[in-house]
């Protein structure tokens, strides 16, 4: 395949993408319009028999109860954040009886099998759990960040019987997701901060940067999610374009490598991951092997637009952020068109995504503070709305 021409000025008419006329942000995007998806999942909506409202009576305020922690399951720094923000809140209680939300004390973050982080005999721990608690998991909330196994990482295999309870979790699946009762979460490591974390609103944006676009990362040389990847090396130019992989993924990497993996390995350490996002206009975020990605809050905190090449995901938050002032999303199929769909932004309009993402960063995604009490706040805004009152949590405001 030939590698493909990035242009700084109009593409030619045979080009697919050089008759879109760039009059809003909206036209570039690919999706038109970022709707959250019809239900597609009959099995659990807010409302009997998944969700018991006789539990949440207390209409001042949510109320959220955490099961006694288990001492030999030793909680990951991810989870262990989740909780201890949790019981620090004003919407915490220590009492069951009081409570409209349950939380497991048991982590549910690392549900790879394969992973060390995997933790085993949940429906056993589950099966411990007062059963007129757990209530088939009615009322329960389940956060999750990995789903499935190598080879199809499926998308609704947390490893355990989930019963009727929410899970919010990372890479939600359009096909799956269970409107107006599942959570889509953002990806985030273990060193996201615990409170705080805000990007300062005076801390310049540029509408012009070093590179128009920029990735770095492994690119997988076989399995699900190597495809997009794996093009990304014809869009590289080194100069307005950076597009640097890596082949080193698990320890069996050198069984499947190519003829590109020795250059691409040399390549990939001559260029600083921060640094090289940091200077650059729009950030790839394509899928790895399942359909979130960690650079999509890393391109928000850097301040720098996320273009997501990631079929089916459900952006995080979906339900009150408006990702069309944000993002960019492009099917997978376009990403050779990447470039020129790019050099159809202007300034003004580069400069409205990266301040937007920026207000949706600092007030939804800066910390595990944020992330969780969004979290709450939108199934509480549910509730509310069930009971045909007042929204406490308003979309995100851009």
């Amino acid at each position: 395949m030939a590698t493909i021409r990035v242009l700084n000025k109009t593409p030619d008419s045979g080009n697919p993408v050089a008759n879109i006329q760039v009059k809003s942000i909206k036209d570039l995007n690919f999706t038109h319009s970022y709707r959250l998806p019809k239900l597609r999942s009959p099995n659990c909506t807010l409302e009997l028999p998944c969700f018991d409202f006789s539990k949440c009576s207390n209409l001042e305020d949510l109320k959220v109860y955490v099961y006694p922690q288990v001492d030999s399951f030793v909680p990951s720094l991810v989870y262990s954040k989740i909780l201890q923000i949790i019981r620090e809140s004003r919407y915490y209680t220590a009492d069951p009886s009081e409570a409209c939300l349950f939380i497991l004390s048991i982590d549910t973050i690392d549900r790879d099998k394969i992973s060390e982080n995997y933790i085993r005999d949940v429906d056993t721990y589950i099966s411990s759990i007062p059963q007129e608690l757990w209530n088939e998991g009615r009322n329960h909330l389940i956060f999750n960040h990995y789903h499935g196994t190598f080879p199809d990482y499926s998308d609704h295999d947390l490893g355990f019987n989930t019963g009727n309870a929410i899970v919010a979790r990372a890479s939600q699946n359009l096909e799956h997701f269970r409107t107006e009762f599942d959570i889509s979460l953002p990806l985030f490591h273990k060193e996201h901060p615990l409170k705080g974390g805000e990007v300062s609103e005076s801390a310049e944006l540029t509408s012009k940067d070093k590179y128009l676009t920029s990735f770095k990362g492994k690119r997988y040389v076989y399995g699900i999610g190597s495809e997009t990847r794996d093009m990304l090396h014809h869009l590289h130019n080194g100069e307005s374009i950076a597009m640097v992989t890596t082949c080193k993924h698990n320890t069996d990497w050198e069984n499947y490598k190519d003829d590109r993996c020795e250059k691409d390995n040399e390549d990939y350490e001559k260029w600083n991951y921060e640094a090289t996002m940091k200077n650059s206009t729009f950030c790839l975020t394509p899928r790895g092997r399942r359909l979130g990605s960690f650079r999509f809050l890393e391109s928000l905190r850097f301040g720098c637009v996320p273009v997501v090449l990631s079929d089916n995901w459900l952006l995080p938050f979906s339900e009150i952020v408006n990702w069309e002032k944000a993002a960019l999303i492009i099917p997978e199929k376009h990403v050779l068109l990447v470039p020129d769909i790019l050099y159809k932004f202007n300034r003004r309009q580069i400069l409205s995504l990266k301040n937007n993402g920026r207000k949706i960063y600092n007030k939804c995604f800066s910390s595990v503070e944020k992330i969780t009490i969004t979290t709450l706040e939108i199934i509480w805004n549910r509730i509310l709305k069930k009971k045909n009152l007042d929204h406490k949590r308003d979309n995100v405001q851009v």
